[in-house]
């Protein structure tokens, strides 16, 4: 049965291609392979998603995975598990999973891809999302209080509350566009700064986090890289996706101050591929699809992705 939910999708040439590209051993020193990565997130993203056609997932192993083998790139991984906000004594609660998650020498990137997404089923009914109680309810929620649900960090707490109360009247003016998803924003961005200050569960069982960065890393960046299709503007800055971004630069200053600089940004897909924006010194307009060797990354991706659709 999934032999066939696959091939309806794609055709068995296409299957045995990507099979073959993420068992392939990309780094022989610590026996790297893409597939160990997927399978080790949590959202069963093999089952079906990466062989969908609309699938945003591939789109990422298709855009970013030669990257790995580059000599600029200290760290690559798919599908990286973030600290998660504690809901419950046991431990967090949809924890957050980072499409792309990459560091050089001094950077730390972290990539949400975005390929044909629909705008909620709230937004849909005309009604808007609500995030979650966890993230911004002072009193006590479900059983715990803020500063437990923030590894003890109440100063965090209390910097996260404010943002998303905001961040909840914003969405409640405006509505959202089809590619940007406040709740998983939301989630992504907590796990970003929680995964910086080494979120985790002590020997005794206790949630806890360093008292500040201490690492050597300067930069931190946080992309929705977008897959542009017809009809999309990212050119309205006063729309919630730029609100959102504003509000979380502050955020970050608040939590860290001068320690790091943090830098959220929205790039289209196709700006990489033509060589139209610079990214961390990468060279997307030359490059070549991991494993393989007969097409440039700009045709495979132009042949695979689709841009004339709209969301």
């Amino acid at each position: 049965m999934a032999e066939n939910r696959i091939t309806a999708e794609m055709n068995l040439s296409e299957v045995k291609s990507y099979i073959n590209r993420l068992i392939a051993v990309y780094d022989k020193k610590e026996d790297k392979m893409f597939i160990k990565q997927y399978l080790q997130g949590s959202g069963n993203e093999l089952k079906d998603k990466f062989w969908s056609r609309k699938s945003s997932s591939r789109l990422a192993f298709d855009l970013y995975s030669w990257m790995a083998v580059e000599q600029i790139t200290v760290d690559f991984q798919f599908e990286k598990q973030l600290p998660g906000v504690v809901c419950k004594k046991s431990g967090p609660s949809g924890v957050p999973n980072m499409d792309v998650y990459f560091e050089t020498e001094d950077e730390i990137v972290f990539i949400e891809s975005k390929y044909t997404e629909k705008e909620s089923t709230a937004y849909t009914n005309g009604e808007n999302p609500h995030l979650s109680k966890a993230y911004w309810e002072k009193e006590e929620y479900g059983n715990m209080s803020i500063t437990d649900r923030f590894y003890g960090r109440s100063d965090i707490a209390e910097c996260f509350s404010n943002f998303i109360i905001s961040i909840q009247q914003e969405i409640d003016k405006q509505k959202c566009p089809k590619w940007f998803y406040p709740k998983q924003e939301t989630t992504h961005l907590f796990g970003i700064i929680f995964n910086l200050l080494k979120g985790r569960k002590d020997e005794n069982g206790k949630f806890i986090c360093d008292e500040e960065y201490m690492g050597n890393i300067t930069n931190v960046y946080f992309y929705n890289i977008i897959w542009k299709m017809e009809g999309d503007d990212f050119e309205n800055k006063n729309s919630l996706p730029y609100s959102f971004i504003e509000k979380a630069d502050q955020l970050f200053k608040d939590i860290f101050g001068d320690t790091l600089r943090f830098y959220y940004k929205i790039l289209v897909a196709q700006d990489l591929l033509n060589g139209s924006v610079y990214f961390h010194g990468y060279d997307f307009k030359n490059a070549k699809p991991f494993g393989l060797k007969d097409v440039s990354l700009y045709d495979h991706m132009m042949k695979q992705y689709k841009t004339d659709s709209k969301r």
